[in-house]
């Protein structure tokens, strides 16, 4: 008896080491302990490193990598299908610095991430159950088609998402604080905070930085800079289309991006120019300065136009206070002036002062609009855009034509 129980140990040992070693995946108290999976799909190839299918129970990891084989950049989406759960988080995070919380559920988590030739990107998944129930689910990687690689998705996809700031809107943001969900007039909109370095653009011989991603996946950019010419906001009219400010952007629109225009949109630019019932201040003033609640949501009036300036509320939501800012995306030591923005800030004697941004990065309102100051062109590129590039200044993203 003692010899026929031993003998059943050793074959359930020997059984134990076999699975192991020819990669039949099972799960221990509730842990991954080998399931590992290799799939070619064209030029990638994925190592599901725990398998793609899981069924687990209580907080645990699964990992995976992706391999581009050729010599191209390539495209890869990231789904979760067949997902059973109740209460369970998830957090997926890269070699290349993405990271995304969510519910658990089916769902593609990444839907156009570039990767580079002969790279590879390492995964892990991790889940955060609120319960004790069972919970499983599928997780799919799989090649994109490059052609499908429009602005707004690259973005979304080479960023990860925050639904708040880690500053407090109105203080100075110094951190590179990413990419954040908001609301615009067109809808579900996406803009970058602080010190970014991966929202730079190359375009039409310029170079630009991104502001945020526009209610309909259009993306907004700004001169990274000032142009050489200067100008006063308004003669005699203070309403952008007609204001000296918009002649010298379209004059320099004509001159240097009319060759562009095909890749440049038409956008509802907001000239928040609506005076409070005091006769002094702009309503901007209050929400601004004094609520510190500014927007993506146009409350005054809007230009439909294919140039223009940044708003205060755009500056404010990049990162500039009523103090000096050095170590945000707009701030730029080359800017040996102020600039005009868009939004309308004191009536004083009868004069308009608009907002600006000063050369330290603050957003003020000391100056009348009947004065020459700097101007920083604003545009707007199409949703059907296609890119390239990471955005980062060694390797921004380029339009590909």
């Amino acid at each position: 008896m003692r010899l026929r129980f031993k003998s059943i140990l050793i074959f359930i040992f020997i059984l134990f080491i076999t699975c192991a070693s020819i990669g039949i995946g099972y799960i221990f108290y509730d842990k991954i302990i080998d399931k590992s999976d290799i799939v070619v799909d064209g030029d990638l190839t994925i190592n599901y490193m725990n398998g793609d299918i899981f069924n687990l129970k209580g907080n645990s990891t699964i990992s995976f990598s992706i391999t581009n084989n050729s010599n191209e950049l390539r495209y890869y989406y990231v789904q979760v299908s067949d997902v059973l759960a109740t209460d369970v988080e998830y957090e997926l995070i890269s070699s290349n610095n993405i990271n995304i919380k969510n519910d658990l559920k089916s769902d593609i988590i990444l839907n156009q991430v570039a990767i580079n030739a002969n790279e590879t990107i390492s995964y892990e998944l991790n889940f955060n159950v609120k319960s004790n129930d069972e919970y499983s689910g599928k997780i799919v990687v799989g090649l994109k088609n490059e052609e499908e690689n429009f602005f707004a998705d690259v973005l979304l996809n080479n960023n990860s998402i925050s639904n708040s700031s880690l500053t407090a809107i109105g203080e100075n943001a110094t951190l590179d604080e990413g990419l954040l969900k908001t609301t615009d007039d067109l809808g579900i909109s996406y803009y970058f905070r602080g010190n970014t370095l991966n929202n730079n653009v190359s375009f039409a011989g310029f170079n630009w930085k991104i502001v945020k991603i526009n209610g309909d996946k259009s993306v907004k950019l700004v001169l990274d800079g000032i142009i050489d010419e200067v100008s006063n906001f308004y003669e005699d009219d203070i309403n952008f289309s007609n204001s000296a400010v918009f002649e010298t952007l379209n004059n320099w629109f004509e001159t240097y991006l009319e060759n562009y225009n095909d890749y440049i949109a038409y956008y509802k630019f907001c000239n928040d120019d609506i005076i409070d019932n005091d006769g002094v201040t702009y309503n901007a003033y209050n929400r601004i300065l004094i609520n510190k609640i500014p927007t993506y949501i146009c409350l005054g009036n809007s230009d439909n136009n294919k140039i223009g300036l940044l708003t205060a509320d755009e500056a404010v939501m990049a990162g500039a206070s009523t103090s000096e800012n050095k170590n945000y995306y707009l701030y730029n030591e080359d800017i040996e002036t102020p600039y005009w923005t868009m939004t309308g800030a004191r009536n004083i004697n009868n004069l308009y002062y608009p907002f600006m941004v000063d050369i330290n990065g603050a957003l003020i309102n000391n100056t009348a609009g009947n004065l020459y100051r700097g101007v920083r062109p604003v545009i707007n590129i199409i949703k059907t855009a296609k890119v390239d590039g990471k955005g980062t200044i060694d390797n921004p993203y380029k339009i590909i034509e």
